[in-house]
């Protein structure tokens, strides 16, 4: 039996590497914006590829709020930390694809609309804000 300082020990912890891994893919996603900014598109515009990507980056990131809460549920359910924190690293790499989505956007289709794929993977992102009490329910 663990005393309540070493399970908060833990809980933090395994809280603030799930935090670095959000942050790292928020400055992500944040590098490939600044990426459409620095180097333009030379080619010519496809309104309909281009709303593809947008609609695959939307799809995306509803994909990545449905999964994050079901496998927070469970990993919850198990008492699981790992399974946590793979479920918080998938969702954040979908909403990462969402992002990529808006630079191949950008790239292929010089499409001024590129920008709404970048919107959707960081509102993604800061849906999927790692909250310690899911950790703590995950441990404890």
């Amino acid at each position: 039996m663990e005393n309540p300082q070493q399970i908060e020990a833990r809980v933090e912890a395994r809280h603030k590497i799930i935090l670095v891994i959000w942050f790292a893919l928020l400055m992500s996603i944040s590098v490939l914006f600044a990426m459409t900014l620095l180097v333009p598109s030379q080619s010519n515009p496809n309104p309909t590829f281009s709303f593809a990507l947008i609609g695959a980056a939307f799809m995306v990131v509803v994909v990545s709020v449905l999964l994050k809460s079901r496998i927070v549920q469970r990993a919850m359910e198990k008492r699981d930390a790992a399974m946590l924190q793979s479920g918080y690293i998938l969702s954040f790499a979908l909403c990462e694809s969402a992002a990529l989505c808006g630079l191949l956007d950008h790239f292929v289709t010089a499409s001024s609309y590129a920008y709404f794929s970048f919107a959707l993977g960081l509102l993604g992102m800061l849906l999927h804000f790692p909250k310690k009490d899911h950790v703590r329910a995950a441990i404890a």
